[in-house]
């Protein structure tokens, strides 16, 4: 298995408790029979390095032997999307644990989704976040998704490979992970959320205890969002949501739809699949249905 963290500006302690939650995930896996080689890849897009010579080596003895430890400096910022293909580029490992470097798995959390990635079909599968848990529906019984979060991902090399990857061009950060599900749902494969692998997930709520998100999370999901109109066929929602966005007394919004236009002009949107557009599902501003909302 290949595990891949994409880092931008991180600390080193935030790295070293990651990389001890994961050295407690690869024990219980191989302990349970479900690996025996296990690769930790950092790619890093920050300016200048986030670790040194030394560190590098101090985060592969946090994993006391259970797994190898590669630390890349990619001397551009390749967003989580752009690093998670060049990490999965430089290994043949069969299983890709995409994890954001501020989640904190628990220890059965990689086992519970090799065992649910193991049924015939399944090309990728998804953890239950802590302390906001996603309201993103999946079938209770089955754990059938519609699409799955890139923040603790694990995916078949052989799904990966069928569609290229992560688009890092069009979906740099946001809404990757959606495009990504679709176009793994449109090529054949099937969806998991495994409730059972638990992932405690570093996005700090409100003081009323709601989902918060920065105006950079705003203005780029928002712009994400128009593009993934274009490219799933929605031309009336992707309009009706270009002339909200344009009279919203929101400056992110403002922004959104101002480079949507920009990129719209310079031919760099995503080409359109039409035979794509029945995987999509972009109504009541979701990405699929809900099984719960947030009180506001």
């Amino acid at each position: 298995a290949r595990i891949q963290l994409v880092v931008y500006r991180n600390e080193f302690d935030a790295f070293r408790r990651t990389i001890t939650a994961v050295r407690a995930c690869v024990r219980h896996a191989v302990a349970s029979g479900l690996v025996e080689s296990v690769t930790v890849a950092i790619g890093d897009c920050s300016p200048t390095p986030s670790l040194d010579a030394q560190q590098v080596s101090a985060l592969a003895a946090e994993l006391d032997g259970v797994a190898a430890l590669t630390y890349t400096f990619f001397d551009a910022n390749l967003g989580s999307a752009g690093g998670s293909n060049r990490l999965a580029a430089e290994g043949d490992e069969e299983l890709i644990w995409v994890l954001n470097p501020d989640t904190y798995p628990t220890p059965s959390c990689l086992s519970v989704l090799i065992e649910s990635l193991a049924a015939e079909g399944v090309g990728a599968c998804d953890a239950r976040q802590l302390p906001i848990e996603h309201p993103k529906g999946y079938d209770l019984l089955t754990g059938q998704a519609y699409w799955l979060t890139g923040a603790c991902m694990l995916v078949r090399r052989a799904a990966f490979e069928s569609v290229q990857g992560f688009d890092g061009h069009h979906f740099p950060m946001y809404c990757d992970d959606v495009d990504f599900s679709w176009r793994l749902r449109h090529a054949g494969w099937t969806l998991r959320t495994a409730p059972r692998a638990t992932v405690f997930h570093d996005k700090r709520p409100t003081p009323e205890g709601l989902p918060s998100g920065s105006e950079f999370e705003h203005e780029s999901g928002a712009l994400a969002r128009l593009k993934l109109a274009r490219r799933y066929c929605r031309p009336e929602l992707e309009q009706n949501e270009l002339a909200a966005f344009e009279a919203a007394p929101v400056p992110a919004l403002n922004r959104a739809a101002a480079d949507f236009r920009a990129l719209d002009r310079a031919d760099d949107l995503p080409a359109p699949m039409p035979d794509a557009a029945a995987v999509a599902d972009m109504e009541q501003d979701y990405y699929g249905p809900h099984r719960f909302r947030y009180a506001l």
